[in-house]
């Protein structure tokens, strides 16, 4: 009897134990399995992304390359036109209508291109696919002028911009503003490494006080400037006068007036007879 008893405790403790252990391996195969698996879940998740970000890069790629070549198109067509309006082979009033566009439209490509930019940058697809059909519009337009300059070319491009730049473009065109007359011509001073326009017979002179080369006449001599403490070329009968706009003195002549430079936004004093000039190498227009 007692030897049964120990028997069936011997059976019972090793039961136990055999339930026990199976219990602890069950439960560490079950921690494997689950860490296995979200170890795989992670990588496939890191893959996964990994991918998405490629073809994202992928797409912005193409779409930056698309907008290099709308840049590079409206370049080649601006390069022809202001050939065209160089040669007057158009007449002056849109010969001035092409030049005042060609000045200002760049401004326009350049907010959409900034705009189409930030949405590639953003993967905003739908501001992508907006300024894209914007774009088309303009390569078509260009398209369809196959290199003219005439009345419908001009029409069909200056449709195209906002409606402020529009009511700039007017404002331009109908200001006083021509491109044929010339008083003056495009010299290199090479002392201030740039180009200028100067009057016939000038010369590049020396300005000892601001330690400066500038285009003076013969009969100009360096005169101070009280106002603004700086030393001037200027003729005898030149004066200092005010420009309020710009909120600065200099040395005029007494017959100059204020004139609006549109292209610069900005006031200068100018002889009546002064017209806006374009200078290439400076880009930037200036009363001659």
């Amino acid at each position: 009897m007692k030897l049964k008893r120990i028997i069936i405790s011997i059976i019972l403790i090793i039961s136990i134990f055999a339930l026990f252990s199976s219990t602890i391996c069950a439960t560490n195969y079950s921690g494997y399995f689950l860490n296995g698996f979200a170890d795989g879940f992670n990588k496939g998740l890191q893959m996964g992304m990994k991918i998405k970000q490629k073809k994202e890069m992928r797409w912005q790629k193409k779409q930056l390359e698309e907008l290099e070549k709308v840049f590079e198109q409206w370049e080649i067509f601006s390069r022809t036109v202001q050939k065209l309006v160089e040669s007057e082979k158009v007449t002056s009033d849109l010969g001035k209508k092409f030049l005042v566009l060609n000045s200002l439209f760049p401004m326009e490509l350049q907010e959409h291109g900034q705009s189409l930019y930030n949405g590639v940058m953003s993967v905003d697809k739908e501001k992508v696919s907006e300024e894209k059909e914007y774009f088309k519009n303009i390569l078509d337009t260009i398209s369809e002028t196959n290199g003219q300059v005439n009345s419908k070319a001009y029409s069909n491009l200056s449709s195209l911009p906002s409606s402020n730049k529009k009511a700039l473009i007017n404002t331009i065109i109908e200001s006083d503003f021509s491109y044929t007359t010339s008083q003056s011509e495009l010299k290199y001073n090479s002392f201030e490494n740039k180009w200028e326009y100067a009057p016939s017979g000038s010369t590049p002179k020396f300005n000892a006080f601001e330690n400066k080369w500038e285009f003076a006449l013969p009969n100009e001599k360096p005169k101070f400037n009280a106002f603004e403490s700086k030393w001037e070329f200027a003729s005898p009968e030149d004066k200092t006068k005010y420009n309020p706009f710009e909120n600065k003195w200099s040395y005029e002549n007494p017959n100059n007036n204020l004139k609006y430079n549109p292209f610069q936004n900005k006031w200068e004093y100018t002889s009546s007879g002064s017209v806006l000039k374009y200078n290439p190498f400076e880009d930037l227009w200036s009363y001659e």
